[in-house]
C-alpha cells in the first residue's frame, strides 16, 4: 500500500489476502487452539479451493444450483508414525456479529460433501457401465440402480 491510493480496496479482499499467508494462519490457530504452543507449522499447510458451488438434483429430477465460497481454508498435512494426519482449518470473516453464521458454514460443508459425492458417484457409475459392457448383460443397468445413493 506504501502511500498508494486506497479508496478502492475492499475490507473482505484485504482480510482474505492477510489470511492467505501460512505463517499468519498457523500463528492464529496455534494461539487460539493450543495456547500459543506451535502445533501447526506453516510448511504443513496447503491452500484449498474455497468454492463450494454444486448442482444438486432433487428426488423428482429438478436441478438446483447452490453457490458459496469460504473466505479461507487450509489443509494441514503431516506424516505421523502411524499414518497421515489431515485436518481442514477454515476461517470466515465478519464485520458484524451474524448469529446465523453457523448455518452458513454448515451450508458450505454441505456443498463440499455434495461435490465429493457427485465425483464419487460419477466414478462408480463409470465403473458399473464398464463392467456392464464387459459382461454384455444389463444386470447393472441404470434403470435397476435404486436407493439413496443412486450408485
Amino acid at each position: 500500500m506504501n502511500g498508494k491510493q486506497k479508496d478502492s480496496l475492499k475490507p473482505d479482499v484485504i482480510v482474505k489476502n492477510y489470511w492467505s499467508n501460512n505463517e499468519v494462519f498457523a500463528d492464529f490457530f496455534n494461539a487460539v487452539m493450543f495456547d500459543g504452543r506451535q502445533v501447526i507449522y506453516p510448511e504443513d499447510l496447503t491452500g484449498s479451493d474455497t468454492d463450494n458451488s454444486v448442482i444438486q438434483e432433487s428426488s423428482n429430477g429438478v436441478l438446483k444450483s447452490i453457490s458459496g465460497a469460504r473466505d479461507s481454508i487450509k489443509i494441514h498435512k503431516r506424516s505421523t508414525v502411524h499414518g497421515v494426519e489431515l485436518v481442514l482449518l477454515g476461517l470466515e470473516n465478519q464485520e458484524l456479529v451474524h448469529y446465523a453464521m453457523p448455518l452458513r458454514v454448515m451450508g458450505y460443508d454441505h456443498g463440499v460433501y455434495q461435490k465429493q459425492y457427485n465425483e464419487n458417484a460419477k466414478k462408480v457409475r463409470a465403473a458399473l457401465e464398464k463392467k456392464e459392457k464387459k459382461q454384455k448383460r444389463k444386470q447393472y443397468s441404470t434403470a435397476k440402480r435404486t436407493g439413496l445413493t443412486g450408485m
